[in-house]
């Protein structure tokens, strides 16, 4: 006996055996797979039943069959309602004419010079800036400013009394007049020494004089006893060892001298710290400011800054010159052009725009942020403006030399490069560039493949593989500059 979809050369199934339902060979298989499993069911059934005649007969066999041909119409059944459906539902479609070209916008690489605003955040300083401390520990005997004061360079603010001080100034006044008397004391011996060594040389010079007149005289027997002779020789033998002996007290009271010299000096010199003593218990302002802190008062004991826990007395800012410190981002700094103007807006002046002038480039990178501190000057007469405040800088970004650009949607961006893909001769080609940066519904591109007229299309994804025919439509300027919706960016041109 044969079923459909079995053959009948196979030998039937063991009893309450399955055989698993054949792959499918072809499409006409595939869309007919429900009907062959139902089919394929229906025949396992009735094998079954076939070899269960054949099978001895008893109540255990029979029950056992039956169970067994209950659970596989069950089987059957979901097969026939689930599983074919889903087959169904899967069929494969026609395909489409693959020769036909796939439409497109095209657009062509255009070259200018990057130039846009971007949103910075930065601070206001005060260009002058200077915390009040004395010279020398000591009490304050008067005050002359408080917080608000408008004060100008070279004024007195502050006067200091240093009872201290005035005793060391004394000290070292009565060492330097020690100094002085012992210099004066040592000179005076260097010049009794130095008369005692002349003394010496004229006595020796005398005795060697009749020193010689005795001898040329002795030579001739009977005139001078040999024995005077003897006596002046041995005479100037002792006014030569004396003057040797006040030669040396000489040079030791020359040693003395300078010694003292020295000593004097340095006297002097420890007085001179305490000349300009009386400058130090004054204060003045160091330029023409206002004064922004005030801490101490009359009687405050105060010292210098580093010399114990001495806070500052005031603090004097110039604000009629600002500040205004800009972290440009690194990308950005090639195009810092010195004496720009740049508008900068407060908070506490929604309204109202100020503008400052590139002043001084820092010349290097903070390694935290990857920024370049940029200062700009603001005159700021009325005092209209704060240090310590915030601002939004409306930076101007700027290349020296243009270079191309492309819409946004062009460039095809994946883990492993950015694309665009080019049309030549109807055809697509992905050419591997690098984004700069934006501008508009613009971004900047790099490439050595890519150059000034080329034609893109204006919208790219890596479904649009290299050697897709294509039929290219020129986008209209609204296409190129609508672009995806933007949201909200650190470097977003302020709109108006």
């Amino acid at each position: 006996m044969t079923f459909s979809g079995h053959d009948p050369n196979q030998e039937p199934p063991a009893n309450g055996e399955t055989r698993p339902l054949a792959p499918a060979g072809n499409s006409e298989v595939a869309r007919s797979s429900g009907t062959h499993q139902a089919a394929t069911a229906t025949h396992t059934v009735a094998s079954t039943n076939v070899h269960a005649a054949q099978a001895p007969h008893g109540p255990g066999h029979m029950i056992k069959n039956l169970l067994v041909i209950i659970v596989i119409g069950v089987v059957a059944y979901f097969a026939y309602k689930f599983v074919a459906p889903m087959f169904e539902k899967h069929k494969p479609t026609v395909d489409a004419d693959l020769s036909a070209p796939m439409p497109v916008k095209g657009v062509t690489v255009k070259k200018f010079t990057l130039d846009r605003i971007d949103q910075l955040p930065a601070e206001i300083q005060a260009y002058q800036d200077v915390a009040l401390y004395p010279k020398v520990p000591g009490f304050i005997d008067w005050i002359g400013i408080d917080r608000g004061s408008i004060v100008k360079k070279g004024q007195l603010l502050i006067k200091m009394y240093a009872p201290e001080y005035l005793a060391q100034k004394s000290e070292a006044d009565a060492k330097v007049q020690e100094a002085n008397a012992k210099l004066k004391q040592s000179e005076s011996t260097l010049v009794a020494n130095e008369a005692q060594l002349k003394e010496a040389i004229a006595q020796k010079k005398a005795d060697e004089s009749t020193y010689m007149r005795l001898k040329a005289a002795s030579l001739t027997p009977g005139v001078v006893a040999s024995n005077d002779v003897v006596l002046l020789s041995q005479k100037v033998q002792v006014d030569e060892e004396r003057i040797h002996s006040w030669e040396r007290k000489v040079d030791a009271s020359k040693a003395e001298v300078n010694a003292l010299q020295e000593n004097l000096e340095a006297a002097k010199r420890a007085a001179e710290n305490f000349k300009d003593f009386a400058s130090y218990l004054n204060i003045t302002a160091p330029f023409d400011g206002y004064i922004t802190i005030r801490n101490m008062h009359k009687g405050s004991f105060v010292g210098p800054l580093g010399n114990g826990a001495y806070p500052e007395i005031a603090r004097i800012q110039q604000l009629d010159l600002l500040r205004i410190i800009v972290p440009v981002p690194e990308r950005d700094v090639a195009g810092i052009l010195p004496g720009a103007q740049v508008d900068f807006t407060l908070s506490s002046f929604p309204n109202q725009k100020f503008t400052g002038s590139v002043a001084r480039i820092g010349n290097y990178l903070d390694r935290s942020t990857r920024t370049m501190p940029v200062e700009l000057n603001y005159f700021n007469p009325n005092y209209t403006v704060f240090p310590g405040a915030f601002c939004k800088v409306y930076w101007p970004t700027r290349r020296k030399e243009p270079s191309l650009f492309v819409p946004t949607t062009s460039v095809v961006t994946t883990l492993v490069e950015s694309h665009v893909c080019r049309i030549k001769n109807d055809q697509l080609e992905w050419v591997t560039v690098r984004k700069g940066q934006n501008m508009n519904q613009y971004v900047e591109v790099f490439s050595e493949d890519l150059k000034e007229g080329d034609l893109i299309t204006l919208v790219a994804s890596e479904e649009m593989r290299p050697e897709t025919k294509v039929a290219v439509t020129m986008s209209t300027q609204d296409e190129e500059t609508k672009g995806p919706a933007k949201r909200p960016h650190y470097h977003e041109p302020p709109t108006n």
